[in-house]
């Protein structure tokens, strides 16, 4: 009976890692799939991970990417109805129906294969679904607040969507998962959570983007002349958002031609998401549309070949604090041209040249060094080595692992169902205190006579 009890306390937790995007969302989904391949190397006897998506169009991706994936599929009713009894949650009302009719999809599904902590890997809605269960949410940036004026976290309600989502999941959070000591400090100033709840995990690169020379020449793309480039080019990977800042590139550009007459293409790749059509009328306008080309979506099989024969990667991004590329271009030793914003620069330290967003001439100037200086391209390529070559994934694992041991500590306290009250009319705890103790006085007390019990009663 002993080896019994010792192995049910001491038996693994049971991990739902939740996939929550396809590959055509671009880097969130790619840092999801690092998170994911990063978790596998968990020790068995801590934790049991079973890896499950809402995207039934991920699921051949990630099995080749080695992710054996559960689909539970979310149908749009299903999120309409959700969100209306977060709401209904939220206003605290007492509830009316009895217990079993209360457990919501998610709830049931999670209880159906047997999960004790769920990891959010995306900044996800169903993390205020769930009430039965612990979780991890992963928090990727603050930036409706650090740089509000963007549409795309002001229209349509966005700003108001992400405050509420963040406002109740971090608190409610087991753990929050961020890429970096600045998200950290934003997090815990912005919304006041714990120091010691916020575990920083910074990003890797991109697996899909890592190619070794042999596979390099394997499989050869001659990217010039599949994009009818007769320049050489810079390249930058980036959905078409307006803090993408595709302008200020093509605004550095025109700067490099007038300052120092050198002319130079750029390659954008990535989904239009409402401002394809702005850059593409200022590059009209800026006369460099016989040199820029707008890839659309590209497969990871070819972003490799993209980043290698690029002159640099340029990424003028008002959005941080860190970013897939760089990390991608030091993999792929490409020179990389980086915002300078303070909650940026961090991520490249001496690796990279920094572009002062305010001047497109900043962005000429660095391109210029980099094609006229021969030594400046080695060692910015050796010195993002070296940042990479700085921090293992034992060493991202490690605060992962942290707290997994603090959280199982914690589940050894209750059994495998979590309390729930099955009838509104039973007695219930009140303020974390057994149903026969008395409010007032924390005396156990005489359920018959409804009077306190002393020792000394007589």
């Amino acid at each position: 009976m002993q080896t019994s009890a010792y192995s049910r306390s001491s038996r693994p937790i049971r991990l739902v890692v939740l996939l929550e995007q396809d590959n055509s969302t671009g880097g969130g989904y790619q840092q999801a799939i690092n998170a994911a391949l990063l978790l596998k190397g968990l020790p068995s006897d801590l934790c049991n991970v079973t890896f499950v998506t809402t995207c039934s169009s991920s699921i051949e991706d990630l099995q080749q990417r080695g992710i054996e994936a559960r689909y539970f599929p979310i149908q749009r009713w299903q999120r309409l109805f959700v969100r209306l009894r977060i709401s209904w949650r939220q206003l605290n009302i007492p509830p009316v129906l009895p217990a079993r009719f209360s457990i919501n999809y998610l709830d049931r599904f999670l209880s159906e294969i047997e999960a004790d902590l769920v990891y959010f890997t995306y900044p996800s809605h169903l993390s205020l679904v769930t009430e039965n269960y612990s979780f991890l949410f992963t928090l990727w940036d603050l930036s409706h607040r650090d740089e509000v004026d963007f549409p795309e976290v002001r229209v349509r309600g966005e700003f108001e969507r992400r405050e509420n989502l963040y406002t109740a999941a971090l608190k409610k959070a087991t753990g929050i998962v961020v890429d970096s000591q600045a998200g950290r400090d934003n997090a815990i100033r912005r919304y006041g959570v714990d120091f010691e709840k916020v575990h920083v995990v910074p990003f890797s690169p991109a697996v899909g983007t890592q190619l070794s020379d042999n596979e390099y020449q394997r499989n050869y793309v001659d990217i010039r002349a599949r994009y009818d480039m007769p320049f050489d080019y810079v390249y930058y990977p980036a959905q078409f958002w307006p803090h993408k800042n595709h302008v200020y590139l093509l605004r550095g550009l025109r700067a490099l031609e007038d300052r120092y007459g050198m002319r130079v293409g750029a390659i954008f790749s990535g989904r239009d998401f409402g401002n394809m059509a702005h850059v593409q009328a200022v590059s009209e306008e800026l006369g460099l549309m016989q040199r820029v080309r707008f890839a659309g979506f590209v497969p990871d099989s070819e972003v490799a070949y993209l980043y290698r024969q690029s002159i640099a990667l340029v990424m003028p991004t008002y959005f941080g604090p860190t970013n897939l590329p760089p990390l991608e271009a030091f993999t792929l030793g490409v020179p990389v041209l980086y915002s300078d914003p303070d909650s940026l620069r961090d991520q490249i330290g001496d690796a990279g040249l920094l572009m002062d967003l305010t001047r497109p001439e900043s962005m000429a100037e660095n391109l210029y060094r980099l094609v006229t200086e021969p030594a400046l391209a080695p060692t910015l390529v050796g010195c993002g080595k070296h940042r990479l070559m700085s921090l293992t994934d034992a060493q991202r694992l490690e605060p992962l692992r942290m707290a997994l041991e603090k959280f199982r500590a914690r589940r050894l306290c209750w059994g495998d169902n979590p309390w729930t009250p099955r009838d509104p009319k039973a007695t219930r705890p009140v303020t974390g205190r057994p149903a026969n103790v008395d409010v007032r006085h924390d005396e156990p007390i005489n359920t018959a006579a409804r009077t306190p019990l002393r020792s000394d009663a007589k």
